[in-house]
């Protein structure tokens, strides 16, 4: 056990609002994982299938962007997760969904998929409307850090000052 949210919110190591998005309690490694983003450290964590490595992302990030957001409220991308998969970027998507909310206009933290898999129209609203986390494949990222299309280059754009870079799913 590594305590509840509710408990680390208290201490001030999470954004109060962090208690109620995430009325969870950790595990030893999601605690230490808060921690070290708190401290601005890159980590790796390896554990099990189903461990709850998502969480030692997602609830640091959360925290931070709702923190950075009351000091600066300008529309940005702060965070982007990168996953192997369409599948995974999906099923991430629900996740968070289920923490953040399903209304995007009524989310604390706001995140949209780019994987290459939407609409012109749904590619439109993301370089209109920068979301704070954006969820990607590895290919789409290197598309949009390397092509020329306007619309690409306004979603990059938009991620000046990222404070997260997320590797989701290393395999050696």
């Amino acid at each position: 056990p590594g305590g509840s949210v509710a408990e680390l919110c208290a201490q001030g190591a999470l954004h109060p609002r962090c208690a109620e998005i995430f009325n969870i309690s950790l595990y030893r490694h999601q605690a230490e994982a808060v921690s070290l983003a708190n401290a601005g450290r890159s980590y790796v964590v390896t554990t099990g299938t189903g461990s709850g490595k998502s969480l030692c992302f997602f609830v640091p990030m959360v925290s931070a962007i709702l923190a950075e957001k009351e000091r600066d409220p300008t529309p940005r991308t702060r965070a982007i997760v990168i996953y192997p998969m369409n599948a995974l970027a999906n099923s991430q998507r629900k996740e968070l969904e289920k923490y953040l909310g399903g209304d995007d206009t009524q989310r604390a933290v706001t995140f949209e998929r780019y994987t290459g898999q939407e609409s012109a129209e749904e590619r439109q609203r993301v370089a209109a409307n920068p979301p704070d986390i954006l969820l990607t494949n590895f290919m789409m990222l290197e598309l949009l850090m390397t092509r020329q299309d306007p619309l690409d280059r306004k979603v990059i754009g938009a991620c000046a000052g990222l404070r997260f870079l997320v590797l989701d799913e290393l395999h050696t």
